[in-house]
């Protein structure tokens, strides 16, 4: 076999190996990963003593160093591009979008750059600076040639996998747009607590769940005392402020990590105390209702103070074998606090549940 069909078949050989290094790289890989195995084929192409890999900054449209092998001369990297750009050769190669071998300045003189244009169709995504101790005079057509494919290939995969990562941010994005909203559909835009529509799809789960394992569950209706008196004299926006700080009152008291609390109807609030028993939630009512009105509450009129009144309902384990509906429960809740209206408010009444 002559040497010139040797040269020719290793010639084919480096063109199909360059042709399939996007088939390389796995989707998404890091920037890091798809420059590793860019110098890998580099370096088979070229002698090449440093390189390094400039990206656009979307925010600026300026070229920054990304990575420079070996790191310790991102300095001199950097230094060079900047030469480069104020005689005004860097701007030219990028608008050429070809390879070009150039004298270094800021390195050895004897030295060259062979400067790398990523480009594609529609953008520019930086350059790659290759230093080389091959002369002009020295590197081949076939060289540039290869170095030319190599870049394409490179820039598109570069392309390809930022747009993966926009895609991928976007969708992260989206799914967190989605929980935000799904968080909005639940909750009370005045107050911050749960609201009605939540109330009904959660407490189904939570009496299913405590019948289930046999787990005591208590419920506690709220209700503002006179609060259309407080509408009346201090005005709605004052009563906004009172319903606010009312549930900020009762969210201090209760355990973030089960409790939870929901607008019931207009000044009515439901405390859902899971893992707890009757007595223990009639004791935290309690203590709810004292320091609801041992604190005024301070809105721009004046300093309002209030009082509430609770009814408390709750099961345990010893009659969980019963058929209990969230309607029966809530109902058992309202007619407990009904109670402690008529006995002269600012009380709490408890009871067991009773189906």
């Amino acid at each position: 076999m002559t040497e010139k069909r040797i040269a020719l078949l290793e010639l084919i050989e480096k063109i199909e190996r360059l042709g399939q290094f996007q088939e390389r790289i796995d989707f998404p890989s890091s920037v890091n990963q798809i420059w590793q195995a860019f110098l890998a084929d580099v370096q088979n192409l070229i002698e090449s003593d440093v390189c390094a890999l400039f990206l656009v900054d979307e925010t600026n449209n300026e070229f920054a160093l990304k990575y420079s092998v070996p790191e310790n001369m991102a300095k001199h990297c950097r230094k060079e591009i900047d030469l480069q750009i104020e005689c005004g050769i860097f701007s030219w190669i990028i608008n050429r979008r070809q390879p070009a071998l150039i004298p270094a300045l800021s390195f050895d003189k004897e030295k060259s750059i062979v400067m790398l244009p990523l480009s594609t169709v529609k953008r520019t995504l930086g350059a790659a600076m290759i230093l080389t101790p091959i002369q002009e005079s020295h590197i081949t057509h076939e060289n540039l040639k290869l170095l030319t494919l190599l870049t394409k290939e490179f820039s598109l995969v570069m392309e390809n996998n930022q747009l993966v990562e926009r895609l991928r941010k976007k969708q992260l994005s989206l799914e967190k747009a989605n929980k935000e909203i799904k968080l909005l559909s639940r909750i009370d835009s005045l107050t911050g607590c749960y609201n009605r529509g939540y109330l009904n799809e959660l407490l189904p789960r939570e009496i299913t769940r405590a019948l289930r394992y046999k787990r005591p569950l208590s419920l506690a209706m709220c209700d503002i005392d006179h609060f259309k008196k407080i509408n009346d004299t201090y005005g709605h926006q004052c009563g906004d402020e009172v319903l606010k700080k009312l549930v900020l009152c009762i969210s201090e008291l209760i355990r973030a990590d089960t409790d939870w609390l929901a607008r019931y109807g207009g000044e009515e609030f439901l405390i859902v105390l899971p893992e707890t028993r009757l007595r223990n939630a009639s004791g935290l009512a309690e203590r709810l209702r004292k320091n609801i009105a041992k604190n005024p509450i301070a809105t721009p009129k004046d300093n309002i103070s209030i009082t509430a009144s609770f009814g408390v309902t709750g099961f345990n384990s010893s009659n969980s074998t019963q058929n209990i509906t969230p309607e029966a429960l809530l109902s058992m809740a309202d007619k407990y606090l009904y109670t402690a209206k008529n006995q002269g408010r600012n009380k709490v009444v408890s009871g067991s549940f009773k189906g």
